[in-house]
């Protein structure tokens, strides 16, 4: 399934393989200024076929390599439409091989597996139609992901960066120390709306990534004080954040409240 909202001139599409009249879980690309930034999961390939049929996307831009933002991209590259990521990122888009045989069942399921695309590295900034977005390579999530940042009209998009002030989940393979190293690099640009790829948009954009990394500070530091205090990072985790929700469970771990207390737990300095 595949539905539109409109931001201006910033237009979202949210798709997600529809099963039983339920969206399983839902990612956002954005077209804008000629721009389409992700091209979104395979198992909506036939859909997203039909709407960008007549969209005209000048270039694509995959803000990471993970299934769910490059499962069209073939598409559009036989559409002779160029795509661009990070130079990390362009290995992994051009031969997925590399590492599908490590997706879960859940991402097979809810994203499909990726084919093989063409991308080139992206460099400091890309040009649209009008506009001038600067590249800004914010690792944690995964070490290829970026931002874009339209610096005239204030837009910041986010790709899996933001997501919210107060994230509770994580996936096995992100590192939230690099993620806070990276939303501290975003607080020394100006913006003012976040479009993110859950399809959540925020005003006050600026004030929500430092809520966030305000938040994350803090959860870190009761991490420490609880580790100290000898607790395990099960225990921590109910504490702090709860028991699991079914998120965990549908993922085989992958996206949990644990996640994120162990990847705290790792970035302690060690003596």
């Amino acid at each position: 399934m595949i539905t539109y909202s409109d931001y201006g001139e910033v237009s979202q599409f949210l798709m997600g393989k529809e099963i039983n009249g339920k969206v399983l879980y839902s990612m956002a690309v954005y077209y804008v200024d000629g721009l389409l930034i992700d091209t979104g999961p395979k198992t909506v390939t036939e859909e997203a076929r039909n709407i960008f049929q007549d969209i005209q996307v000048k270039k694509v831009v995959n803000t990471h390599h993970h299934e769910d933002h490059i499962g069209n991209n073939l598409y559009f590259q036989e559409k002779g439409i160029p795509i661009f990521a990070h130079e990390l990122a362009v290995p992994l888009i051009n031969q997925p091989s590399m590492w599908i045989s490590r997706l879960l069942e859940y991402q097979k399921l809810v994203w499909g597996t990726p084919p093989a695309s063409i991308s080139s590295p992206i460099g400091d900034s890309i040009e649209g139609n009008k506009y001038r977005f600067k590249v800004i390579h914010t690792p944690g999530h995964s070490l290829d992901h970026i931002c874009l940042l339209e610096e005239k009209n204030g837009w910041l998009f986010a790709g899996d960066m933001f997501l919210g002030e107060k994230v509770k989940l994580l996936r096995s393979d992100e590192n939230v120390g690099l993620s806070m190293a990276s939303l501290t690099k975003l607080l020394n640009y100006e913006f003012n709306t976040i479009f993110c790829c859950s399809g959540r948009v925020f005003d006050n954009a600026k004030q929500c990534v430092s809520d966030k990394l305000s938040w994350w500070k803090i959860l870190y530091q009761q991490t420490v004080q609880m580790a100290e205090q000898g607790y395990d990072a099960t225990v921590i985790r109910d504490k702090l954040l709860g028991e699991e929700n079914a998120l965990a469970q549908l993922t085989e771990g992958d996206m949990s409240k644990l996640n994120l207390i162990q990847s705290f737990l790792s970035s302690i300095p060690t003596e």
